[in-house]
């Protein structure tokens, strides 16, 4: 184990580490962009549907008119 603490061999010895850091960096990376590609791909199929659903309908009343009357009997009496 000493002889890692000579210079012309901690120099190498330093490298490898940064190395195998940057390595671990760049792997690491990498899986995070395949798994974001994916899911955006999955998210890109779905977002576009054919034909938005009506969620609500809106019915025009008279405003001098009863709220609880039907409409048609409203124009009946009018």
């Amino acid at each position: 184990m000493n002889f890692l603490l000579e210079p012309a061999v901690a120099i190498y010895f330093a490298m490898a580490v940064a190395l195998a850091v940057w390595l671990g960096i760049f792997i690491f990376l990498w899986r995070i962009d395949k798994a974001t590609r994916e899911l955006r791909d999955k998210l890109d199929q779905q977002a576009a549907p054919e034909e938005p659903t009506p969620h609500a309908t809106l019915e025009q009343r008279r405003q001098d008119a009863r709220s609880d009357a039907p409409a048609e009997r409203l124009t009946e009496n009018a």
